[in-house]
């Protein structure tokens, strides 16, 4: 460490590494030596219990793989979510229900049960393997549906959907996290491109729901798509790679963030969860809505009606990626607050377009509410520390969340007061006409979202060490 390096301008080791990181201290040199081959070739996990282990970061190609096979397990997480969707009537006829609300109460209680696990995952997800959680909540997500393809009553149906609801809270605080740790500074890019995924999945399970349950009846879906999704968990645990999480210690304990930070981030995140929980709402209202809406007054079979639900998502197969990079940088939230209002407009001109065009007007309603979770999910993680992420975005999937998966059972109460008026059109105006004045006003989550993004605090935290009061090397 006292040599000196000609090619370096005749300094020290110790003089390169002290520029580089001031606060370093001269212990460092005692560390035993780690053979950085040897750790690439086995891959460790990445969750030291204790000791000086080096993670190796992982390639470029593995990074890719790794984002690729977590934007699949999007897919799988959305489709489950919404593979019910068209399926309102025929789960109504098949548990001999009074009315649409007990069929939507099975959806609410999925989601419900999918937004309340967020929290205690992504506290897990904070200190234990991201990807193993990613892989686990997969499989018990199959397995949910499958056991859902043979409840032979209604309670049994609403407990097979909470567990699917329960497993499917793994994905989104644990793969964000990862997410964000593999995009190496551009984490709008990976986001949209993880947000690929929820297009397919949107797309893949009303329409795969829609079409299989008209020709096999309603159980057939649920038991093929959980069967395959369980399978695919194990593919993604063998080939999928974990990211080192950014400040953790070498004893491997994550830094814990300031109080004060603490303090003002779980009260101002707490209010955008509240005010996003209007988009939660009514993003999910408008899906609930619009099966009922296409089988009741323009008289769809569930196929064309699955396919039609399916089609609104898959437009944003391109548009996450697109408004995901666009919204790497200064403006972001910018690009958030004018999507909200492009879906806020377009969703409360469903009901009003002509039979011919109600495609047309789903289509242009998805592209900008689906882009919106994309744009959201990257700013919102921009505004913590990787320490808290995880936890932080748990729980605002928590209460946004909770609050917006209430949305398919209000809806299917809508409906059956409408009576013999759910099969006219224009009854459905001033219920689109409400759930797009919730997406509206969502917008103004942006300047709190934005206020939490440059808190002081939040700098103070980001400071090395030796500026908060820690001793510098000598």
């Amino acid at each position: 460490m006292a040599r000196t390096n000609s090619y370096k301008e005749h300094q020290t080791p110790w003089q390169i590494v002290h520029q580089r990181a001031p606060n370093v201290r001269p212990q460092i040199v005692a560390l035993p030596p780690v053979y950085l081959d040897d750790l690439f070739a086995c891959m460790p996990n990445y969750a030291p219990a204790g000791g000086h282990d080096v993670v190796p970061w992982p390639s470029r190609p593995r990074r890719l793989a790794t984002l690729w096979l977590t934007t699949s397990l999007h897919a799988f997480c959305h489709a489950y979510l919404t593979l019910l969707t068209p399926l309102y009537l025929a789960l109504q006829k098949g548990f001999d229900l009074p009315g649409v609300a007990g069929a939507t109460l099975l959806v609410s209680a999925q989601g419900v049960a999918f937004c309340l696990g967020s929290l205690p995952v992504g506290l897990l997800a904070d200190r234990v393997s991201r990807k193993r959680l990613l892989a686990i909540g997969l499989l018990l997500n199959g397995l949910a549906f499958a056991a859902l393809s043979r409840a032979d009553s209604y309670w049994m149906a609403v407990a097979c959907l909470f567990a699917a609801g329960l497993a499917g809270s793994f994905y989104h605080p644990t793969a964000l996290g990862l997410l964000v740790a593999l995009a190496d500074g551009r984490p709008g890019k990976f986001i949209g491109v993880a947000g690929m995924g929820a297009a397919v999945g949107f797309f893949v399970g009303p329409t795969f729901g829609g079409f299989r349950a008209e020709a096999a009846g309603w159980r057939a879906p649920c038991l093929e798509l959980g069967l395959l999704g369980a399978a695919w968990a194990v593919v993604y645990e063998l080939v999928a790679r974990d990211a080192p999480v950014e400040g953790r210690q070498a004893a491997g304990r994550p830094r814990k963030p300031p109080r004060a930070y603490l303090r003002s981030v779980l009260w101002y995140f707490g209010l955008v969860s509240l005010v996003f929980a209007m988009r939660d709402f009514g993003a999910t209202g408008v899906g609930t809505l619009s099966s009922l809406f296409l089988q009741k007054a323009h008289e769809y079979r569930l196929g064309p009606t699955g396919l039609f639900l399916g089609l609104m998502c898959l437009s944003s197969l391109l548009a996450n990626p697109l408004f995901g990079s666009l919204s790497d940088g200064a403006h972001r939230l910018r690009w958030l607050g004018g999507l909200l209002l492009a879906a806020s407009l377009a969703a409360a001109a469903i009901p009003w377009m002509p039979r011919a065009l109600v495609l047309v007007a789903l289509v242009a309603y998805g592209i900008p509410v689906m882009a919106s979770y994309a744009v959201g999910e990257a700013a919102l993680a921009e505004s913590v520390p990787d320490e808290v992420r995880g936890t932080m975005f748990g729980g605002f999937l928590t209460v946004a969340g909770v609050i917006g998966n209430i949305a398919p059972w209000a809806m299917g109460r809508l409906s059956d007061a409408l009576g013999t008026e759910a099969t006219h059109v224009s009854a459905y105006g001033p219920v689109y006409a409400g759930l797009a004045a919730l997406l509206a006003l969502s917008t103004l989550g942006v300047p709190v979202l934005n206020w939490v993004r440059t808190r002081e605090v939040l700098q103070q935290f980001e400071r090395p060490e030796q500026e908060r009061g820690s001793a510098s090397p000598s």
